[in-house]
């Protein structure tokens, strides 16, 4: 695996934690992992304040969500911010595409099987079978 958006690459190693936040009970724990899925749940300012206060980074994580939610401009930027890393990511998955379609595409022409043109390209058979029926 790789992420490609800081450029290293990751072990195949993965571990996936799920919070139900809709079943946790009121104080039925004093663990950080707790005040972060209560955080994580508040729906209400008094709510997060009350978290606030159980936990340092907790304390600091609201103070920033309530400077960031507080100013409209840093909102906006924000959320240009995700639009251009968004479009940015679109814009490569499709020259990543057009270029492993023309590499198919002079594969093919050299006649060569499609499974390895399916593992030098990454895409897939079928994709591989309709630019070969196109030519």
């Amino acid at each position: 695996m790789y992420d490609k958006a800081n450029d290293v690459e990751l072990t195949d190693i993965v571990e996936v934690h799920t919070l139900e936040l809709s079943k946790i009970q009121t104080g039925t724990d004093n663990s950080r992992l707790y005040y972060w899925m209560e955080f994580i749940k508040a729906e209400e300012e008094i709510e997060l304040e009350a978290v606030a206060q159980r936990d340092p980074l907790i304390k600091k994580a609201v103070a920033r969500l309530m400077e960031l939610s507080a100013d409209e401009q840093t909102r906006m930027l924000y959320e240009l911010r995700e639009k251009e890393r968004m479009d940015n990511e679109t814009r490569e998955d499709w020259a990543r595409k057009q270029n492993s379609t023309e590499i198919a595409k002079k594969l093919l022409e050299i006649k060569m099987p499609i499974e390895q043109i399916v593992t030098i390209t990454n895409l897939s058979q079928k994709e591989i079978e309709n630019l070969k029926d196109a030519n």
